[in-house]
């Protein structure tokens, strides 16, 4: 997967480079002189040949289609081809020509996208499908350099403000880990000039700010909920409440596991996310599993849900509401030191690409789908932690992790 590619992905949009117009208007009789006029080939019917689904989607399929050629990019070349074609009897697209040209490149991509254009419905002349010209303006319309600019390798990204490495592949990230992407774009030069001065030199190529979901309780309302409810009120709805607060909720959580014995021998350990409904009395419902660990670990993180004492339900205004929770339930096993398996730490060296990320950056933002490689070297041995050492630097005692999205 190119680099490029996994640089625009879907929670980012940047302004599309190419403007098309259509206009019925325009007949063929208009240019006569760019006709070769035959019997079974008609200008003006009774019933004239149309697209499937209308203009709209004609104009929906010229935007999807064409590709502004970069050579006319460069030379900035714009302007509006128009382009001859017949609709056979059949529907059929046949004999484009262009009869007012721009420049060959855009000539010859105005004749491309003709040359793709599915089945028309055909016209019709006293009851007979009959084979008509048509005339097709395509407009390719100079766009400022604003318009135009996308993001490249250089622009400046900052993930929750910690500034990440040139080249650095947003596709990575996975969106469902995101609370917002900000685009900021060089533009004018006076917005230009206050990024460089508040971001740096990197700035003048734009800048990218993301900020990741901080909280791992999350909160919506449920389905059952009737939307009417105290319409009429401007205050935002509340969120329900554990008794004292969160630290006190996860005290609760942390003292009333009973460890499973098998996941225990397993050494089983994990984060079990579990989603229930606070009901407007405060009482819990409906829990359920939303990500599994293990059998054991899911039915343990259920019972201590469902024991929990009532809540504080959400409001709105005056009016009590149910309200959907989702929340981990972490187990964690107290091992002797001797025995840990390696674990990663804020010096691990994480390499994307080869290039080393910031200590803060969390695996757990990771999209694995747009990942080709994902290595981990432990340091296990005296030998192999030499090696590390030797190849990856000095931090490579805490372990090195490789992720790779380049094939």
């Amino acid at each position: 997967m190119s680099q490029q590619k996994l640089f625009n992905f879907n929670f980012i949009k940047i302004a599309c480079a190419l403007v098309f117009a259509v206009s019925t208007s325009i007949h063929a009789s208009q240019f006569n002189n760019y006709q070769n006029v035959e019997d079974s080939i008609y200008s003006v019917v009774e019933i004239m040949p149309e697209f499937p689904g209308g203009e709209r989607e004609l104009i929906g399929f010229l935007n999807k289609t064409i590709n502004y050629p970069e050579k006319a990019l460069k030379k900035m070349e714009f302007g509006k081809v128009i382009v001859q074609f017949v609709i056979n009897k059949h529907g059929k697209v046949e004999k484009p020509v262009i009869i007012r040209g721009v420049s060959t490149s855009l000539d010859e991509e105005a004749l491309r996208v003709i040359g793709l254009l599915p089945d028309w419905i055909p016209g019709e002349q006293a009851g007979e499908k009959v084979a008509v010209y048509r005339i097709l303006p395509i407009n390719f319309k100079s766009l400022s350099p604003e318009e135009l600019w996308e993001p490249t390798e250089n622009t400046l990204i900052l993930l929750d403000s910690v500034k990440m490495p040139a080249k650095f592949v947003i596709g990575i990230l996975n969106p469902e880990k995101l609370e917002s992407v900000n685009v900021l774009k060089p533009f004018p030069k006076e917005e230009k000039t206050r990024l460089i001065d508040k971001y740096g030199k990197q700035a003048a190529e734009g800048v990218i700010l993301i900020t990741t979901k901080k909280d791992e309780i999350q909160y919506s309302l449920a389905d059952s909920t009737d939307n009417t409810i105290n319409a009429g009120c401007k205050e935002p709805a509340s969120v329900p409440e554990f008794q004292g607060g969160k630290a006190i909720l996860f005290n609760y959580l942390a003292d009333s596991i009973q460890y499973p014995f098998v996941a225990k021998r397993m050494k089983t350990e994990g984060k079990v996310f579990v989603q229930f409904l606070v009901n407007t009395n405060g009482k819990i419902d409906d829990a359920k599993v939303v990500r599994s660990v293990d059998y054991f670990l899911d039915k343990e993180a259920l019972r201590v849900i469902n024991s929990m004492p009532p809540w504080t339900p959400g409001k709105k205004c005056t009016e009590k509401l149910n309200i959907l929770v989702t929340m981990p339930v972490t187990f964690k096993l107290d091992i002797p030191t001797t025995e840990k398996a390696w674990q990663r730490n804020e010096k691990t060296i994480v390499l994307l690409n080869g290039v080393r990320l910031p200590s803060t950056f969390n695996l757990d933002w990771l999209n694995y789908g747009n990942i080709v490689s994902y290595k981990v070297l432990q340091p296990e041995t005296k030998e192999i932690t030499k090696k590390m050492v030797a190849e990856f630097g000095k931090d490579a005692v805490n372990g090195v992790i490789l992720i790779g999205t380049e094939k």
